[in-house]
């Protein structure tokens, strides 16, 4: 090792400094770079173990996805048939209601006057048709007897059928009086619950005034429409299974009983009604719901659910071609069990990175 001596006019500090660069410069040699490089993972010459899987094809479920309206299986907006005013309301919003039961009455004492008029001209009308035919019969004999003429026999029988008609006129008021009377009470059409009352006590009504709704929502139906190209594929007893937005991605599981015999010119298509079990009372009418019409299970390109990367831009798939991954952005269909259908980006036969870890990237070296 030498020592340098340095001049009387040179400060030690001035060498100190001079050294430092050369001793950098022999750390940053191009052989330490090299090392460095080989020994850092995931290049060529340093492959990952994976586990790969194999794209498959199975028969897969093909939906058709449809939105629709929750329909109850019976709804009646109930009218007034009289004028008067609302003396009485019995039902509430929610309430159960049986059939004939009555849930608004309206002001009747006229009604019952006109009823009580009409009771006594069918006494007056029946007894003058008894009178009438007592003399039919009387003018019958009398004629036999030649007590009288025919045009006689003929005036007084024309006289009792005059009658028998005239009674029969004041029969109908008596049962129109009598209806009027009856509609007075307002009663459910079919068995149900109470939607709405549109009226209170004090309110006048007249013919065909709403007065209450009601909803009969068990079963319930889903209103859908089918797009015209889809529909050679709907029968009667083709199950649907559809989501509302209340119950989050509960599936509720009905079957097509209805189908419009038309298609609709304006909007060209095909109005078509499930039907399902609502005894919960869950689901309501006029809920918004989204279904999905199974049309088949064609065989299609399969993989494992944990082979999927998803993320904002979509789902990624890792093929693996020799020993080098490639990054694929895939379509994906249906799943059933831990098997998603993939529609585009890979076929039966490619193989696949099975839970590609961070590591797994576009060009990495890979082995099983």
């Amino acid at each position: 090792m030498m020592y340098l001596r340095s001049p009387r006019n040179c400060p030690m500090r001035l060498l100190i400094l001079f050294a430092i660069p050369v001793a950098l410069s022999g750390c940053n040699r191009p052989g330490n770079a090299s090392a460095a490089q080989t020994a850092r993972p995931g290049t060529p010459s340093s492959p990952i173990h994976v586990k790969l899987a194999s794209v498959v094809e199975r028969p897969m479920p093909e939906y058709l996805t449809l939105t629709g309206t929750l329909r109850a299986d019976a709804q009646s907006d109930i009218a007034a048939d009289v004028s008067g005013k609302i003396v009485r309301t019995f039902a509430e919003r929610g309430q159960p209601v049986r059939r004939g039961e009555i849930l608004a009455v309206i002001d009747s004492q006229v009604s019952t006057f006109v009823v009580s008029a009409a009771e006594a001209q069918v006494r007056v009308a029946e007894s003058q048709l008894d009178e009438a035919r007592r003399d039919c019969d009387r003018v019958k004999h009398l004629l036999e007897a030649g007590a009288i003429s025919q045009a006689e026999f003929d005036r007084q029988t024309a006289a009792c059928t005059t009658q028998q008609w005239s009674s029969a006129a004041v029969q109908a008021q008596h049962k129109q009086a009598a209806k009027v009377l009856g509609d007075s009470a307002i009663r459910a059409p079919f068995d149900g619950i109470l939607g709405e009352r549109f009226v209170n006590v004090g309110q006048y009504v007249e013919p065909r005034t709403a007065v209450a709704s009601v909803y009969q929502p068990d079963p319930i139906r889903i209103q859908l429409t089918v797009p015209e190209a889809n529909i050679a594929a709907v029968v009667v007893d083709l199950p649907v299974a559809f989501s509302v937005a209340a119950y989050g991605e509960e599936r509720f599981v009905g079957s097509v009983r209805y189908i419009s015999p038309n298609v609709r010119e304006s909007t060209r298509d095909l109005v078509v009604e499930a039907v399902l079990p609502n005894h919960d009372g869950r689901l309501k009418p006029g809920m918004f719901g989204t279904g999905r019409l199974l049309l088949g299970m064609p065989r299609t390109s399969v993989v494992p659910a944990s082979a999927l990367v998803r993320d904002d831009s979509g789902a990624r798939l890792f093929a693996v071609v020799g020993s080098t991954v490639e990054e694929r952005m895939v379509q994906l269909g249906e799943s059933k069990d831990d098997l998603v259908a993939v529609l585009r980006g890979v076929t039966a036969g490619d193989r696949i990175v099975d839970k590609p870890g961070p590591e797994v990237r576009d060009g990495a070296s890979v082995v099983e």
